[in-house]
């Protein structure tokens, strides 16, 4: 029954009822069934064993004479029995010689006996009384005296039995039937006593639950054993009501202690936190306030170690700028620290150049250790990124302090400082620095508490090596803020290594800017001629790796190669010079190679120590197209080669060279305009940033809002999109996720560089640009150069202007080449209070040759504009819509200050803050002081230009 469990009470106790009642009279049936079948049959067989031996008796004679006719006629006596069905005689030897039959069991068998002995009949006596056989069969033998002479066979019709059976039990099922329905009433009339206070307890259970109310009680009179459940079920929710009501007095009383300790918390956390601040912000100003006077202690002392002194006073001089170099150190710590205990401590996020970062650092600490006699070498992997993204104050500081503590700590060996990719995506590398030191090592001790602030390896008062205890502290906090970790391990050998993660964003520079990639200088054949053996295969291994085909010689063997190359229509590209040879020197090769004419073509660097350095007039004559002072650095040869390769990829006829070198390659096709779309609805400023864009030699569209933006992209070829966040149709943030989401459906990188350029300059602001797909952050209004910088990010700028061989080679190798300021004008003229003439001094100069008819242009449109502008406000103010009142004031906002209007471009701020707060019932004051503005700052426009011309 695998209901039973889910029933209910009532139906259980039916069940049970009826289960027991049928099961006891099943039994009483059963056993009534067996016993009459039993007893009816013993009384058949008895009858039968009676009829067989009176039988025998009479036919035993007949047998024993074979009298066939006789014996036939005794067994024909047996019809006057009518439950006997057949009879036979058989004789001595089992065959029978009479036989007897009633109409039905004509066609009986009387088999033959095949034995008259005991086991035979016994055998035969068995299969006559089977079960649930309809007849019955009993044999015996017939004696004659004591002498067997045959056997009888007597078989009765077992029917009018079996009918007899069925029907007393027929009468025994009615009785029972009788007895389960009287079960079955009184099941019905006794089970409402038992299931009825089960069901009230059940309800008042289910009642408590769900009211929580515990004072409910469940009334009853009985005093059975469910009377003292029902009184059990009480007593329990009278103890829960009275812990209830205890529990509730606690918990009031705990909250009215809770709330007293939280009060005096909150007490004691507000001093702890402003002594913590005033602790913090009195280191920061006593940091402050002594390292203005140690600079001057420290400058004074170098002044004063480079006048005429005695041996003992330069000795106490060189103590006292020591001591206050070390105190120094000190005093930056601690400040450092107190910026971060304050909270002040910020990160940068510029682009900059790993390559000069570590070579700027390699080139501090190289003598440093070479003072104390160890080996200080940097292991930087070939596949670390060149420009990235992140603090690089910051990282510089960190490897620092770790490089300043290998040197303290270290008497013996080398110092080595290593930089690896640990990990790699699309936009990001993660790279894990580690310096390793062959000093004392540091125990397992302590290096449990080694990045705790004023806390050292050995800290006892007799320790062999000072300090704060603070630089590593400051590390760990800097590569926290970074999203890294630190840690130390011990030296496979002797020493330590600590070891740190940053993961820095790679910043995307434009496949054909110079140097972008070390495949840049693939395939360009270089030259490195050098004496020293070691320095020579440092660079010829530096210049394999990145990808160009380098050969090394010496000094004597330099222009023999370099004119057999030539010969040979395989001339040398470029050729690395050292300053000191041993027959000569690199200037006068130089000048050798540039007298040749078949080499005159190859690119000559020369790197010479500082006090050998050529001026530029003798570098011009040699043909020296740059010069680094040694040792050089990685990024600075790097530039100066990839000058030399990206000429090599420009057509000859731009390139200024008589023709192509037999066995050379023809250079590629010429470098494309770089297109830049412009998506602005501001005329003024459309007409601001295509001049600075113009100006910049960049091929520019524009689009005036969101939507065209997005068309011009999907239809055309762009190199970046310089994207408005305040729209109309479509927004900047919006008409970005559509680009992002069209190059992730179409399977592409996200390779079109997108810059935000909005007025919003608050905290958030660049993180809302980049957080929608935006790669860079502009705020308006921007100077060309602000633009120029921002743009030279990701594509490159066209040069302002190509050198060739033989013009006056540049000193310094730069990535980009900064733009000149615009000029200013001294003018005044009326109305001149107004606005700031510098602003259009800046647009003028964005035109070298029409630069009035570009501020004409602008003032027009500005002009034009504006009452258009004014009236959407004013009628945007008197609908109460604070989204269009903020939208069209942002962009009058920038409009003004392009212009040089600040006090109205101050008012469309103001306007706009309070559409961005959703309050514009204010703003009708505002609107009036912004139109009264803007009628003067026309004037003011109007007088400059009447002036002008």
């Amino acid at each position: 029954m695998p209901n039973f469990e889910r029933s209910s009470l009532n139906r259980k106790l039916t069940i049970i009822s009826l289960l027991s009642t049928a099961t006891a009279l099943l039994f009483v049936f059963a056993a009534f069934a067996v016993t009459s079948i039993h007893n009816h049959r013993e009384d058949e067989a008895v009858q039968l064993a009676a009829f067989a031996r009176v039988i025998g008796a009479a036919c035993a004679g007949d047998l024993m004479l074979v009298d066939r006719k006789q014996a036939g006629a005794t067994l024909s006596a047996l019809e006057a029995q009518r439950s006997i069905s057949a009879a036979a005689l058989y004789n001595r030897f089992g065959q029978p010689i009479a036989a007897y039959r009633t109409a039905a069991r004509q066609d009986a068998v009387l088999a033959p006996l095949d034995d008259l002995d005991a086991a035979t009949l016994d055998a035969v006596n068995r299969d006559g009384r089977a079960l649930l056989a309809r007849h019955m069969r009993v044999v015996q033998e017939v004696h004659h005296g004591d002498l067997v002479v045959g056997a009888v066979m007597i078989e009765a019709d077992l029917l009018p039995m079996w009918l007899d059976i069925a029907a007393s039990l027929g009468v025994i099922g009615l009785a029972m039937g009788a007895s389960m329905l009287v079960s079955l009433v009184l099941a019905g009339r006794l089970k409402h006593s038992i299931a009825e206070p089960i069901t009230k307890l059940i309800q008042a259970a289910q009642k408590v639950s769900a009211s929580q109310n515990y004072g409910l009680r469940v009334p009853h009179a009985r005093t059975d054993e469910l009377g003292v459940l029902i009184d059990s079920f009480n007593s329990m929710l009278a103890q829960i009501e009275e812990r209830g009501a205890a529990l509730l007095h606690h918990r009031d009383e705990l909250e009215r202690q809770v709330g007293v300790r939280t009060g005096q918390l909150e007490k004691a956390k507000n001093a702890a936190e402003a002594a913590s601040r005033a602790k913090s912000g009195f280191l920061a100003t006593m940091s402050h306030e002594i390292r203005t006077p140690m600079n001057g202690v420290l400058g004074m002392t170098d002044m004063l170690l480079a006048t005429p002194l005695t041996d003992t006073q330069r000795n106490y001089t060189q103590l006292v700028k020591r001591s206050g170099e070390h105190l120094l150190v000190i005093i930056n710590d601690i400040l450092d620290f107190s910026k971060i205990e304050a909270g002040k401590l910020t990160i940068e996020y510029i682009n900059f150049n790993l390559w000069d970062l570590l070579d700027d650092i390699h080139n501090v600490y190289t003598p440093q250790a070479a003072a104390k006699g160890l080996g200080c070498e940097f292991d930087i992997a070939n596949d670390i990124p060149v420009a990235i993204c992140g603090d690089p104050n910051r990282l510089r500081q960190i490897l620092a302090n770790l490089l300043g503590n290998a040197l303290k700590f270290t008497d013996h060996g080398r110092i080595l400082a290593r930089v690896r990719v640990a990990g790699e995506e699309a936009q990001k590398v993660v790279l894990r620095f580690e310096v390793h030191d062959t000093g004392i090592g540091i125990s397992r001790e302590a290096r449990a508490r080694l990045f705790n602030a004023f806390s050292q390896a050995d800290d006892s008062t007799t320790r062999k090596y000072g300090g704060t205890g603070l630089g590593l502290a400051i590390s760990k906090q800097l590569v926290e803020l970074m999203n890294g970790a630190i840690g130390v391990d011990n030296a496979p050998q002797r020493g330590s290594v600590f070891w740190f993660t940053v993961s820095f964003d790679k910043h995307r520079v434009d496949p054909d800017a110079p140097g972008h990639h070390l495949n840049t200088l693939g395939g360009l054949r270089v030259l490195v001629v050098d004496e020293q053996e070691a320095s020579r295969n440092d660079l010829v291994q530096q210049m394999t790796a990145w990808h160009a085909i380098c050969d090394g010689v010496d000094g004597a063997l330099a222009f023999e190669r370099l004119i057999n190359a030539a010969r040979a229509g395989q001339p040398y590209d470029a050729a690395v010079l050292d300053m000191e040879l041993l027959q000569t020197s690199g200037l006068a090769l130089a000048a050798a190679v540039r007298a040749e004419p078949l080499a005159r073509d190859t690119h000559l660097v020369l790197l010479s120590p500082e006090r050998l350095a050529a001026d530029p007039v003798q570098r011009r004559k040699a043909g020296v197209a740059y010069q680094l002072v040694k040792p050089a650095r990685a990024a600075d040869l790097y530039a100066c080669l990839a000058v030399r390769a990206a000429r090599l990829l420009r057509p000859a006829a731009q390139a200024g060279t008589a023709g192509v070198q037999p066995g050379r390659a023809k250079p590629g096709s010429d470098k494309r305009a770089r297109r830049v779309l412009l998506a602005e609805d501001n005329p003024v400023n459309v007409e601001v940033a295509r001049a600075m864009l113009e100006s910049l030699g960049l091929e520019t569209g524009c689009a005036k809002n969101g939507q065209e933006a997005l068309r011009a992209v999907h239809e055309g070829s762009w190199d970046a999109v310089l994207m408005d966040c305040q729209m109309p149709v479509m927004d900047g943030f919006a008409a970005t996720g559509e680009i992002r989401r069209h190059e992730r459906e179409m399977g592409r990188p996200r390779a079109l560089p997108v810059i935000a350029i909005t007025a919003n300059a608050l905290q958030g602001d660049r993180e809302a640009c980049l957080a929608a797909g935006m790669d860079d952050y502009l705020s308006k209004p921007f100077t060309q150069q602000q633009l120029a910088a921002v743009i030279g990010r990701w594509i490159s700028l066209p040069l302002l202007s190509e050198r060739e061989h033989g013009d006056e080679p540049a000193v310094e190798v730069a990535p980009a080449m900064p733009l000149p300021a615009p000029p200013t004008s001294p003018r005044a003229g009326p109305g001149s209070a107004h606005i700031n003439r510098a602003a259009l001094d800046n647009i003028r100069a964005l035109s070298r040759d029409d630069g009035d008819a570009l501020v004409h242009k602008v003032i027009a449109a500005y002009v034009g504009d504006t009452p258009r502008q004014l009236h959407a406000l004013r009628q945007a103010l008197g609908e109460g819509d604070a989204e269009s009142v903020r939208r069209v004031a942002h962009g009058l906002k920038s409009a003004s200050a392009n212009v040089g209007a600040a006090h109205l471009s101050s008012l469309c701020r103001e306007l706009e803050q309070l559409g961005r707060n959703g309050n514009v019932d204010s703003g009708g004051p505002l609107l009036s002081d912004l139109e009264r503005e803007f009628r003067s700052v026309r004037q003011s426009l109007h007088a400059s230009l009447e002036k002008e011309s």
